[in-house]
């Protein structure tokens, strides 16, 4: 188990742990370049060929400006790019789209169908050129040889090219770059990183010995220490106790347990002493306890007999407390009776006595209301008969009103007679007698409804005026009564007060009589209670002397034990 190795030990293995980290790091790495070796490459070689293609342009021009034929202008553009070299001689080559070499480094081979040429490990390469460029241009990886031969075995490279169609020709523009230069940039960073990556880990192994060293050793000097302590050897020194680390608060503690140890060793001697002096002290004191239990006894038997005989007075003393109280509380409670059915007759005469109030209270509201009853009945003859009298004159004026009326009729017929008479200067006439004549109708019309509504109103008033005035006799008649009423209740309510206040002199008189019969009983109780707590004293006065017996005896007992 890792928990059962020394510290030392336990530091270092975090090596192999930082040996897997730095070498998955160097592998990401290594890959990342690789990758980026191979992008640089292939940019370089995109940007030739967009360099071929402008070339190739520029005779296209020509071709159709007409300056050149076809043949003349593809062959100043194949000379021209033969002649151009790039780096580590880079060239341009060209197939059209059915496989013809249009352009190649070795001039022999052009014109020749090479379709199906394939490369060391057997990809045909003219066709991957081809169909790269129809593509739009894209990266292909082939291996030949470095005089542009396709190779066999050893003698084969790893190249990349990159292919782009030109259409007006039917051209796969290619140019490629041998890559064997990345395995071997590729190889040199690895043992690069391969390198540092020991020297990091020797340094870090390094570190870590001496790092582990510097706790483990003064980590066993510690230990060390602390074992001769455990031992009871109180003379080691604790090393590094003053300093501030977490082995220096190790080592403090560990002075801090030697301290108290050695104060607990001075104190195991101090207590030792003091338990010689405490076995001479106490034969000094069992020899003193012994007299002093003697004189105790004596006294607590004494009062202990003292106790019984005021104990055996005392029951005596309840005893009488209880016969008199006996008595007390059968007179207490007959008293007590006769004071509740007094109280109770008191209470009912109030009662009989605020209702007679009560009765006579409202015998004299219903009177007052009966008065004003009569009073509103009064007036309302009044108004009823100037209701009456308004409506007999509203019919007088309807009838004057109807009189109006059939003259202005009358007087329309004449107008409109007359207005015949004058012919056709008199038409204009004839109209407003004609509308006055029938407003006359209307008049007269509205007002026999008026007459017929106010007749209703008349009988009505009469009817009302009738059962008004028997009102007001029937109320004359309640307000008489009530009065007689109120006369026999004033008669009873003093009657009833006068009951009611001698019921209450009877009550006082009795609560006086329960009041001194209480304090009697109070006394009696109190002489109860008294001789009953001279008996409980007596007892225990006689059970505290058992006690005091006891707990001097268990005090000398322990005095001569401690």
């Amino acid at each position: 188990m890792v928990t059962n190795l020394p510290i030392s030990r336990r530091l270092m293995l975090f090596l192999p742990l930082l040996l897997v980290a730095l070498s998955v790091t160097a592998w990401f790495g290594l890959s990342e370049l690789h990758d980026d070796l191979l992008n640089d490459r292939k940019e370089e070689i995109r940007s030739l060929v967009q360099v071929a293609r402008g070339v190739a342009d520029y005779w296209h021009d020509k071709e159709v400006s007409g300056q050149m034929t076809r043949e003349q202008a593809q062959q100043a553009a194949r000379d021209q790019l033969w002649r151009l070299r790039f780096g580590n001689n880079i060239y341009f080559f060209i197939q059209t789209y059915d496989g013809v070499t249009v352009l190649q480094l070795n001039r022999e081979l052009e014109g020749k169908n090479r379709l199906d040429v394939v490369d060391a490990d057997g990809k045909p390469t003219v066709r991957m050129q081809i169909e790269a460029a129809k593509r739009g241009g894209d990266v292909i990886y082939y291996r030949q040889t470095r005089t542009g031969g396709e190779g066999t075995g050893a003698d084969a490279i790893d190249k990349m090219a990159f292919a782009l169609g030109y259409e007006p020709w039917q051209w796969a523009v290619c140019t490629g770059i041998y890559i064997d230069d990345v395995d071997t940039i590729y190889w040199h960073s690895a043992l690069l990183y391969g390198g540092l990556l020991l020297i990091v880990l020797a340094v870090t192994a390094a570190l870590s010995y001496l790092i582990s060293r510097s706790i483990s050793q003064p980590l066993e000097t510690v230990t060390d220490a602390m074992t001769r302590l455990a031992d009871g050897d109180l003379s080691v020194d604790v090393p590094f106790s003053s300093d501030r680390h977490e082995l220096g608060k190790l080592a403090h503690a560990l002075q801090v347990f030697k301290t108290n140890r050695r104060h607990a060793e001075d104190l195991a001697r101090e207590q030792a002493a003091e338990q010689a002096e405490k076995l001479r002290r106490q034969e000094v004191v069992e020899s003193l306890i012994a007299g002093f239990r003697d004189r105790s006894g004596r006294i607590i038997a004494a009062a202990s007999s003292a106790a019984g005989q005021v104990q055996d007075h005392a029951v005596k003393l309840a005893e009488m407390a209880a016969q008199s109280q006996s008595r007390v509380d059968a007179v207490t409670s007959a008293a007590n009776d006769t004071s509740g059915n007094v109280q109770t007759i008191a209470g009912a005469a109030e009662e009989l006595s605020a209702a007679v109030r009560e009765v006579n209270q409202q015998v004299t509201q219903s009177t007052d209301v009966a008065a004003q009853a009569v009073d509103q009945a009064d007036q309302t003859s009044v108004t009823m008969a100037g209701l009456t009298e308004a409506a007999q004159r509203i019919g007088s004026i309807v009838t004057v009103i109807q009189d109006i009326a059939s003259q202005t009729n009358l007087l329309a017929l004449n107008a409109t007679i007359e207005a015949a008479r004058a012919g056709d200067a008199g038409k204009g006439f004839a109209v407003v007698a004609s509308e006055v004549k029938t407003l006359a109708n209307q008049t007269t019309k509205a007002t026999e409804e008026i007459q017929t509504h106010v007749a209703s109103i008349q009988a009505e008033t009469a009817r009302a005026n009738d059962a008004i005035s028997g009102i007001g006799r029937t109320v004359a008649e309640m307000r008489n009564i009530s009065a007689s009423i109120a006369a026999a209740m004033e008669e009873q309510g003093a009657t009833t007060q006068e009951i009611a206040r001698n019921i209450s002199l009877a009550a006082d008189r009795t609560r006086t009589v329960s009041t001194h019969i209480s304090g009697v009983a109070e006394a009696a109780l109190a002489t109860n209670s008294a001789a009953g707590a001279l008996k409980g004293a007596s007892d225990s006065l006689r059970q505290e002397a058992g006690v005091l017996t006891s707990e001097m005896t268990a005090f000398f007992d322990s005095i001569r034990r401690a």
